[in-house]
């Protein structure tokens, strides 16, 4: 028996479901038929859920695409003019919020921009018919949506929840064996490394996590919050390794509090080893957290600190072991606000871009009164809209040309040789397969995403099957000459057009986390759930902009986690010493001037470490039980003062 590997499946699903769509559309005898079958191979997804969530938004932006797209004719039918004044201006709203917004949501968006071209330009001369193109278009979108989900739903089931169950249990593993590794005393390098790598598994959770709530049937919010909360637990988990790694490396091993680092490996041994029953790591956990607060005292803050490093790390990974525990009910939920990275000015610039770009294309058409002027304007907005989403959109556009170019030859080939041949639905699926199938297993992977994309998008565009078939090769190499045309006026239009440099990216990244520190130095109303998911989508934000520039710069994400430690040891700071007036009044101090650490990084270190000796000196002179809040201010106070003093560059102020 033949076992197709994950790819073959999803391409040969996808494959099906597209000549299941075209073949419909002819039955059903709508105009451009080809266009059900394009539609189902850009919302393939090897996910079920993927699928209709990504059918949904596409449906719903075509939808809007066709109100405006009617709305810009009424208006300017007789003013070619406004007319592209009004589309330029539109795609740009749509391209900018696009940007702000995540998955296929973001997705919805350009495509109402879009949406609009591929409506009016066939039919620019004539726009008496712009209420019968948006039904036309909406109809094949629709079918090719059906398609998708029916084919989707037959073969791939609930597999979103499936691979989620597993994805969390292997990253929670991974996430176990590097905090081992921290508590063992592993080389800063090494940490460095597999905490990048970590951090990247962690974000990839998040749309599981989306996708799994759409196939869930019940308790969907449950399940995001739980999930959610999950994932960043095991961020901070990261990062709370990372400061106990610290504490104990300063701590003579002579003092380690070995009895109770042997019962946390334990537990991470049981973690890592994936126990079928995560509820007795959970009671460990706590326990652990118990035995922990019961060690800290006055009289040795050194000591102190690494108990209160150890406790941190103890509370975090029972978080995450508590979010695994909830996709099947044995958990009480943490419901967080998840906090979404939002960089309005990349959106503008985005939308700027699209609007100038997609003006200057309706003005090159006008001024050459190129016949076939309306294609590649059709050709191009799409371009321009969909490579805004991308990371490195001018690269990607450079890989959209040569598969617009491999489409080109291919097809000419079957209009010229193979489709004259043959004759009947049957025969035509048999002959287009091949091509597909290889297109969307290219697009499966990562080098070759747009390659693939723009191989079978331009294959079936410019080769329009229909009923009955015109075999015009003239026309064909007119369209596809246009159509490799505004690809490549697409990769010009990201070189020249408002064009930004990556390091230039990265540092208003990194700006934009001293200004999140900032202002929670100044804000108490803060919390430290939400300061942990604002910086988690930040490091995330910051990783994909360095993989985006070509280059990694560890000294960067070292200093957002930094950044990340430090946020959280001010917020434990304000839970520990709220209502005592007398040792908040010893923090005033490092308050101050951690206030001012952009331009003075270490008068800032000098102030916490003078204000963690006066809380010791405090905690001193109290009885045990009022001495432990101002003990762990200190505490936390010398850990900032650490961060301060290993990161000090990244907290100074970048300029402008």
């Amino acid at each position: 028996m033949i076992r197709l590997s994950p790819v073959q499946t999803h391409a040969t699903r996808t494959v099906f479901a597209a000549l299941l769509a075209l073949g419909l559309a002819y039955l059903f005898e709508l105009e451009t038929p080809y266009s059900a079958a394009t539609t189902v191979l850009i919302v393939a997804h090897p996910m079920h859920g993927m699928i209709v969530s990504k059918s949904l938004y596409r449906f719903g932006g075509t939808l809007l695409g066709a109100v405006m797209a009617i709305t810009l004719m009424a208006l300017f039918a007789q003013s070619p003019e406004m007319f592209f004044l009004g589309l330029s201006l539109w795609m740009g709203l749509c391209t900018c919020v696009s940007t702000l917004l995540r998955s296929f949501r973001s997705y919805g968006a350009v495509l109402a921009g879009y949406t609009v071209v591929l409506i009016t330009m066939p039919g620019i001369d004539h726009p008496e018919n712009v209420f019968t193109l948006a039904v036309s278009r909406a109809s094949v979108v629709a079918l090719g949506i059906v398609c998708s989900a029916l084919v989707a739903s037959l073969t791939a089931g609930r597999q979103a929840e499936q691979t989620l169950d597993a994805k969390l249990r292997q990253t929670l593993r991974k996430v176990a064996a590097y905090a081992r590794r921290s508590l063992e005393g592993a080389p800063a390098r090494e940490l460095s490394q597999t905490r990048r790598a970590l951090a990247a598994e962690i974000a990839a959770l998040d749309a599981l996590v989306e996708f799994a709530a759409i196939e869930t049937a019940v308790g969907m919010t449950e399940l995001e919050d739980a999930l959610r909360s999950a994932a960043l637990a095991m961020f901070g988990t990261l990062s709370a390794a990372a400061s106990a790694h610290g504490a104990l490396e300063r701590l003579p091993a002579e003092r380690h509090p070995e009895d109770l680092r042997e019962a946390f490996l334990a537990i991470l041994d049981a973690l890592a080893a994936d126990p079928a029953d995560l509820s007795d790591c959970r009671a460990r956990l706590l326990a652990l957290e118990q035995s922990l607060e019961e060690r800290i005292s006055a009289d040795d803050l050194p000591l102190t600190t690494a108990l209160d490093r150890l406790d941190e790390l103890a509370e975090q990974i029972r978080f995450a072991t508590e979010g695994a525990l909830a996709l099947t009910g044995g958990a009480p939920l943490r419901r967080i606000k998840v906090w979404r990275h939002r960089d309005l000015s990349w959106g503008l610039i985005n939308g700027l871009r699209a609007c100038i770009a997609v003006w200057l294309a309706a003005a090159l058409w006008t001024v050459t009164a190129w016949p076939s002027g309306a294609t590649m304007v059709a050709m191009i907005v799409p371009n321009i809209g969909l490579l805004a989403l991308r990371d490195r959109p001018s690269r990607d556009a450079i890989d959209f040309v040569i598969g617009t170019i491999l489409a080109s030859g291919v097809g000419l080939l079957y209009l010229c040789l193979i489709l004259p041949s043959i004759s009947g639905f049957p025969l035509l699926a048999l002959v287009l397969a091949p091509p597909l199938l290889i297109g969307v297993a290219a697009s499966m992977k990562p080098r070759t995403v747009f390659i693939g994309v723009g191989f079978y998008v331009f294959f079936i565009t410019l080769l329009a099957p229909a009923n009955p078939m015109s075999y015009d090769p003239t026309a064909f190499l007119n369209g596809a000459l246009v159509t490799i045309g505004g690809a490549v006026i697409t990769v010009a239009a990201y070189r020249l057009i408002l064009p930004v440099s990556p390091r230039r990216h990265v540092l208003a990244l990194v700006r934009a986390i001293q200004q999140d520190l900032q202002s929670l130095l100044r804000n108490s109303a803060i919390s430290r759930d939400g300061w942990e998911g604002r910086m988690h989508e930040r490091l995330i934000a910051l990783g994909a902009r360095m993989r985006a520039a070509g280059a990694w710069q560890d000294g960067l994400l070292r200093g957002g986690f930094a950044s990340l430690r430090l946020g959280r040891e001010v917020l434990r700071l304000r839970s520990l010493l709220s209502g005592d007036a007398e040792a908040w009044a010893l923090c005033r101090p490092a308050a101050g001037a951690l206030l001012e650490m952009n331009s003075h990084p270490l008068e800032a270190l000098e102030a916490c470490r003078q204000s963690a000796d006066s809380l010791a000196l405090l905690a001193a002179s109290r009885e045990a039980e009022a001495a432990r809040p101002p003990v762990r201010a200190a505490a936390s106070l010398t850990e900032i003062a650490v961060l301060l003093g290993r990161h000090r560059r990244f907290f100074q102020k970048v300029p402008a």
